[in-house]
């Protein structure tokens, strides 16, 4: 997709949760998670490259100490469905004995979080949660894990924005929008 039929799809798509709606969803997403696990001194797993923006957005509200890191697994390679998980690169920090936050944009399916989890477990993780700024709820077949955490439901449409892209584009905009249906 070139700049143009970006911004054209872009120009048709709905405004799903504006930017005011998206800062008041990652505050208390926030909120919840220090409550209950700002005293763990926590590894923080930023799954790339989605979770880029939620993840930085969370460490503007996180007041205790913590160690960043990032994974790179993801099933869409730039495209709008997947299921085979693709490592591009492994967290560098010790998982062993700490307790873990993974932090990404969007629970889908969640393929992709059963994959971090089942890689951080496995290699010692002692706790392991998940942080995502945006959940579907659908009937579509799933993964037999749910996340700890999430700031924002939607129904079963295309969403970007906030770290979600619309194949590669617009992961910088500060709301999330839908699309009507799906493009090429």
């Amino acid at each position: 997709m070139n700049r143009d039929r970006a911004q054209q799809v872009h120009d048709g798509a709905e405004l799903l949760f504006d930017e005011a709606a998206v800062e008041q969803g990652i505050a208390e997403l926030a909120a919840r998670v220090e409550a209950d696990c700002g005293a763990d001194f926590p590894l923080v797993l930023c799954v790339m490259n989605g979770g880029l923006y939620l993840t930085g957005q969370l460490l503007r509200h996180w007041n205790f100490p913590l160690t960043l890191d990032y994974v790179h697994a993801t099933r869409y390679r730039l495209a709008t469905l997947g299921k085979d998980v693709l490592w591009k690169a492994y967290p560098q920090n010790e998982i062993r004995d700490r307790n873990v936050i993974i932090v990404d944009d969007i629970f889908d399916q969640g393929y992709t979080l059963e994959e971090v989890k089942s890689y951080c477990m496995k290699h010692g993780a002692r706790k392991c949660v998940s942080a995502f700024l945006i959940r579907k709820t659908h009937e579509r077949k799933t993964a037999d894990i749910a996340p700890d955490y999430v700031g924002l439901e939607c129904g079963d449409c295309y969403v970007y924005g906030v770290g979600m892209d619309l194949n590669g584009h617009f992961r910088n905009l500060p709301a999330i929008y839908a699309l009507p249906e799906k493009v090429d």
